[in-house]
């Protein structure tokens, strides 16, 4: 089903749509690895953390975060997590030859130097990824997954190692919240700083859980 958005994209077309060419489709288990080559994305900035808005067939758009960015070259992981839902049809199909749209990069995560702490899912594997790659040794990733081997060797396979994976049971919403910790009085905490991340997640999640970038 087209989005007001994929509309809008495929309207305005090359004004605003950069074009590249799939070069390589990897099955990693649940996830495809995609790789893109093209002439538009040697003129484009990259950070990482930046974000892509792809305008798949049908006028639908999805949002991925690039692993690498570099000589007109990138790559990107896609977890299928539906078969029936147009991305994972669209990765699933997606040869080399393919002409893929998209808009960005785009500023997703503004960190600060030093260490990161990354909390998500397998959506977040390609960001954890990036950042791991941009600061070798200062990124610790935990992830919610439903399969903790898929998980480990999708993350090894785009370059991170090591995550800590929880596997993910049904969800189940509790009758009530704990009560909040009391607030410690104010003053500098000792150790050291880490910039905290929760990118965006394809479920949903209840209190306190939100997509935020803070300094811990």
């Amino acid at each position: 089903m087209s989005s007001g958005k994929g509309r809008i994209l495929s309207f305005f077309g090359g004004l605003v749509l950069t074009e590249a060419t799939i070069t390589h489709n990897e099955a990693l288990g649940p996830y495809r690895r995609l790789s893109l080559r093209g002439e538009g994305l040697q003129a484009k900035t990259f950070e990482p953390g930046d974000k892509l808005q792809l305008l798949l067939p049908g006028d639908d758009v999805r949002t991925y975060t690039p692993i690498t960015w570099a000589r007109g070259e990138t790559s990107l992981l896609v977890y299928l997590h539906g078969e029936t839902t147009p991305a994972p049809r669209w990765a699933q199909a997606a040869a080399p030859g393919d002409i893929l749209r998209f808009v960005g990069p785009q500023r997703s995560l503004s960190l600060p130097p030093g260490p990161v702490v990354l909390i998500g899912d397998e959506t977040s594997i390609a960001v954890a990824a990036a950042l791991h790659l941009a600061r070798p040794g200062q990124v610790k990733a935990a992830l919610s997954v439903a399969d903790e081997d898929a998980a480990r060797a999708a993350a090894a396979a785009v370059g991170l190692p090591s995550p800590t994976l929880l596997a993910r049971g049904p969800t189940q919403t509790p009758t009530t919240w704990p009560s909040p910790r009391p607030r410690a009085p104010p003053g500098r905490r000792g150790g050291q700083s880490a910039s905290a991340a929760a990118p965006r997640s394809s479920r949903g999640c209840g209190p306190p859980c939100a997509p935020a970038a803070s300094r811990a």
